[in-house]
């Protein structure tokens, strides 16, 4: 199974059963009625019950919207802390190669190594709350 439910074979107008709407989600039926437990709206006065297309696709739109970290411009994503965090001591690498950037520095609370593509444009307002050691290739 994938980690990430899929969104392409999933028809608007159509509904699904239980078993249906696993398939072509990719996922198991347990989360499906995980899902429904959780909010996915199913229709249930008859049996089989049936999930509308337009529904699960929202639903999973929403599961993945709740699970997406905004980082700004001087934070980067700590896999291992799960949060947006600042780079230690406000220090980073910028390494520009074929008109690339990218941001390299270490997690402020657990000194793990984050790093972040970054437009080559933006570098000189990074520059104003880091400071960056740039290498270009």
């Amino acid at each position: 199974m994938p980690k990430q439910a899929r969104l392409s074979g999933i028809k608007s107008a159509r509904c699904y059963t239980i078993e249906e709407a696993a398939e072509v989600s990719g996922v198991s039926p347990r989360t499906i009625r995980n899902w429904a437990s959780d909010g996915l709206r199913v229709m249930d006065g008859a049996r089989p019950a049936l999930i509308r297309g337009d529904e699960l696709r929202d639903h999973i739109k929403s599961k993945r919207e709740k699970r997406s970290v905004k980082t700004r411009i001087d934070t980067f994503y700590c896999l291992p802390c799960r949060k947006a965090r600042r780079a230690a001591e406000g220090i980073a690498d910028c390494e520009i190669k074929e008109g690339r950037a990218k941001l390299t520095a270490l997690c402020e609370a657990c000194g793990t190594v984050v790093s972040k593509p970054v437009a080559e444009a933006r570098i000189p307002e990074i520059a104003r709350t880091l400071d960056l050691k740039i290498t270009r290739h």
